[in-house]
């Protein structure tokens, strides 16, 4: 079962890491085998949420945005195939604030009380564009719950990573008292699913540099993950770490959708070439 920290703990983790040189890397995982996997391959963090799940199920990410299913129900079923089968990388639960007849500390106090470690937003207002995402606040039902549910969580001193899509929405979540801030840059380019229009690399890192600035102007200590958009491999993601203030990268269907698809058609194709003679 996996390890439950502490929030302090984590942090330390995290600073650790960092401190050795070492960029940091939070795990997006959908399924126990790309969860195990991912902690078998010393990832810092693995953060189980909706949008993980529908792309492991061949879907695209941006199901999970729609009103189909409840998010916070499907976490509570992915906790028990995925905590099972960690057993170091401290475990993130991603919380779908948004609903009003949700109590902000019963969910979180649920997620733990399951086994994770911590919490992060669903971050769905920021994906439907300036006018929805409007009409959503106007409601009470856009990005001020996410950044209620980061400040409860860190009342509640539990272990917060808080998404981003802009420097305005990083310096709020960093006041909110987000212990790191994934910047995002949009959906994940590449693959079967992935975005098909994305920032190029230098004008995503450009954004992520903004977000750094904007989160540490409130908070020196807090890190930064980059996430999205055109960051869609290894090399991709060095470049938005390398050239910005990032701390390091949150993979998500880079780290598990993309290369399972390139795997599995790679060796599906090996096979339906086997020979029926020998050589």
């Amino acid at each position: 079962m996996a390890v439950q920290y502490l929030r302090n703990e984590v942090v330390q983790r995290l600073r650790d890491e960092s401190n050795r040189g070492r960029s940091l890397l939070m795990f997006g995982a959908g399924t126990g085998l790309t969860a195990k996997c991912a902690d078998l391959g010393g990832a810092d963090l693995v953060a189980v949420y909706s949008t993980a799940k529908c792309r492991m199920m061949g879907l695209p990410t941006l199901l999970a945005w729609m009103p189909y299913d409840d998010c916070n129900d499907r976490v509570r079923e992915m906790a028990l195939e995925i905590l099972p089968v960690v057993k170091e990388a401290p475990c993130i639960a991603g919380i779908g604030a948004h609903n009003p007849a949700i109590k902000l500390e019963n969910i979180i106090d649920e997620m733990l009380m399951l086994g994770f470690s911590g919490i992060t937003n669903e971050p769905f207002a920021g994906l439907y564009g300036v006018q929805f995402a409007r009409q959503l606040e106007d409601a009470g039902i856009g990005f001020s719950r996410e950044v209620e549910l980061i400040k409860t969580a860190h009342q509640m001193d539990v272990f917060t990573v808080a998404w981003a899509f802009n420097e305005t929405e990083a310096g709020i979540m960093a006041e909110a008292g987000a212990d790191v801030i994934g910047a995002i840059v949009g959906v994940t380019s590449g693959g079967l699913t992935g975005a098909k229009e994305v920032l190029t690399l230098e004008s995503a890192t450009s954004e992520v540099q903004k977000m750094c600035a904007a989160a540490r102007s409130v908070n020196p200590e807090v890190l930064v993950l980059t996430h999205g958009g055109p960051f869609a491999d290894v090399d991709t993601a060095q470049y938005s770490i390398v050239n910005s203030d990032a701390d390091g990268y949150a993979s998500g269907s880079s780290g598990e959708r993309t290369p399972t698809e390139n795997a599995v058609i790679a060796i599906t194709r090996e096979y339906k070439n086997i020979s029926k003679t020998a050589p």
